[in-house]
């Protein structure tokens, strides 16, 4: 992967310019700057760890320029760690000895947690080479502890499939969150296909999309420049779709038996330690193999 020449990489992948000086890829950009929005708002050593101090100044900045009314379109970085840990668990509860992969793992501290919680559970993470040489790093000088089951692999999601990386093993239990957005419907439906071809009969697939509609709200009024300032960085969020139905039907398409469209909003404000409210921006799809 790391050989792979420039113009074979997908557009997050790719090394373009941007306005702040927190990497070289729009994916990675992505990476810092979410990860310094969730040190912010949610400061616990670990996602503090997992940040640095250039995307935390970014993610300040961002915070700034969309306070106020627009609070609960910023308050979406913070719920959908919660929102999909709890659907996550609680499918782990009877599956102690699962397979778990977290597709475009960022420094999201997901993986690391749910290895420890679930000691005889499988995690692999994945993400661009550049991100996760730099997360293990931050793990390291952060002193945190790496138990034995979490593995971290190297990929660009939008144009490899699942199967060139796992061979022929089935998994339990995947998450994409904050990857399908960034991606052209092509390649959404491609990493779909892509996770739908390594699920074991049964298996789950966890991920958030947008609505197309609620883009364009909050892309006006108060909020533009804060959602301008985050896109000339980490890419404009291409994977959108009409409504429920249309990101049922895609996923759908590639072979799921049933999948459950949720809006992000109840989900999240039934759950305690989210900041509140939350804007229905994105969707959170649970489907299953």
């Amino acid at each position: 992967m790391d050989d792979q020449p420039k113009d074979s990489l997908s557009p997050t992948a790719r090394e373009t310019k941007g306005t702040l000086p927190v990497g070289k890829s729009q994916g990675q950009r992505s990476a810092e700057i979410v990860a310094g929005i969730r040190a912010e708002l949610m400061p616990t050593p670990e996602y503090i760890a997992m940040s640095r101090v250039s995307g935390r100044v970014a993610a300040s900045l961002i915070l700034r320029l969309g306070r106020g009314d627009n609070q609960a379109k910023i308050h979406v970085v913070a719920a959908l760690p919660i929102v999909f840990g709890n659907i996550i668990e609680q499918e782990l509860h009877d599956k102690p000895n699962a397979h778990f992969v977290e597709l475009a793992a960022g420094f999201l501290p997901r993986g690391l947690q749910l290895a420890r919680k679930f000691p005889t559970l499988r995690v692999t993470e994945i993400d661009l080479p550049e991100v996760m040489a730099e997360k293990r790093s931050r793990i390291q000088r952060a002193g945190l502890a790496v138990p034995g089951n979490i593995t971290w692999l190297s990929a660009d999601l939008a144009i490899q499939t699942l199967g060139s990386l796992l061979g022929e093993e089935k998994v339990d239990i995947i998450a994409a969150q904050g990857l399908l957005s960034y991606l052209a419907l092509p390649h959404v439906s491609h990493v779909i296909a892509s996770v739908r071809a390594v699920l074991r009969p049964g298996g789950l697939f966890v991920a958030d999309i947008t609505h197309e509609a609620d883009v364009r709200v909050t892309s006006e009024g108060k909020a533009k420049t804060a959602i301008s300032m985050f896109q000339r960085n980490a890419g404009k969020w291409l994977g959108t779709v009409r409504d429920e139905q249309h990101a049922r039907d895609l996923f759908m398409a590639e072979g799921f038996s049933s999948v459950e469209v949720h809006p992000i909003k109840p989900l999240a404000e039934a759950l305690p330690n989210v900041p509140k409210p939350v804007y229905n921006i994105v969707f959170v799809v649970v489907a299953r193999a």
